[in-house]
């Protein structure tokens, strides 16, 4: 059970003066144009709205186990960057968690990410010197994220995934987006109820200069609820431990200053008998 996007976008540049991000690519997600649905999916840009603009959006019947929509990516960036500082934001409106859970509450999981082929050639000149090349290889080119460890809700969940995070294969030149052609955003679907689900804001970013002249820090991946929970755990134990390291400490100090005072209680009679038997 997939439910499958992909989409293009436009090459933009705008600084973000709150964030401290460049942005290096705008995802179209204003409108419906362009996109093409698969089986069973329905794509619009009328059902959906966030802070009164409509938004693109899909829709799969309770019945439906997958969902499919389709664009190209426009001319992807084709400097090289620094992975590390290279980030994806977007916000992914849910409207029933449930359709994306099992019977025991877990999310079903899914993938987001972008996707190409790198293409190998080989070159052969005829007798009378044209040269011609034929495609012999192909490999699959992605940067993916795992959705199965993202902590969703329903309603908008706002999102910033590290590329430095994301699984890759076959990337050109350490980390370009050559051969890279499309977006896709994959989540598993139950078959208990209906499915919408909405994009805003999609856009590949690069770190910046803050308004204070210092370095943005990378933003790390939104973590589970289950990481949370055991860090918070975790913390709960350290907390713990001081908590009756100190009571451990308190005792031993006290049973210290009894012995004490019963010292200096022995050696006051001690010394009362000494000056009575002198007298």
């Amino acid at each position: 059970m997939s439910f499958f996007l992909t989409f293009g976008a436009t090459p933009t540049k705008a600084t973000d003066s709150i964030s401290g991000y460049i942005t290096r690519y705008t995802v179209n997600t204003a409108d419906s144009a362009g996109w093409s649905s698969g089986e069973r999916t329905t794509v619009s840009d009328t059902s959906v709205e966030r802070n009164g603009k409509r938004v693109v959006s899909f829709y799969a019947d309770r019945d439906s186990e997958a969902m499919s929509a389709t664009f190209t990516l426009g001319e992807m960036p084709s400097t090289e960057f620094d992975v590390t500082s290279l980030t994806f934001k977007f916000l992914l409106y849910i409207d029933d968690i449930n359709a994306i859970k099992d019977r025991s509450g877990n999310l079903l999981g899914g993938k987001i990410g972008f996707y190409g082929k790198k293409i190998y050639t080989t070159e052969t000149e005829a007798a009378d010197g044209e040269v011609s090349s034929e495609v012999f290889a192909e490999e699959p080119v992605y940067f993916t994220w795992d959705l199965s460890t993202v902590a969703l809700k329903k309603g908008w969940n706002r999102l910033t995934l590290n590329f430095k995070t994301a699984e890759t294969d076959n990337v050109v030149n350490g980390y370009t987006f050559e051969g890279i052609t499309e977006f896709r955003l994959t989540l598993n679907k139950s078959t208990t109820s209906d499915l919408t689900v909405a994009l805003d804001n999609a856009e590949i970013c690069v770190l910046s200069i803050a308004e204070d002249g210092e370095i943005v820090k990378p933003i790390t991946d939104t973590y589970s609820v289950k990481e949370i929970a055991v860090a918070a755990g975790i913390a709960a134990a350290v907390v713990g431990g001081l908590t009756a390291a100190g009571y451990i400490w308190a005792k031993k100090e006290e049973k210290r200053r009894l012995r004490e005072r019963r010292a200096r209680a022995r050696a006051r009679r001690q010394r009362e008998k000494k000056e009575n038997e002198d007298a």
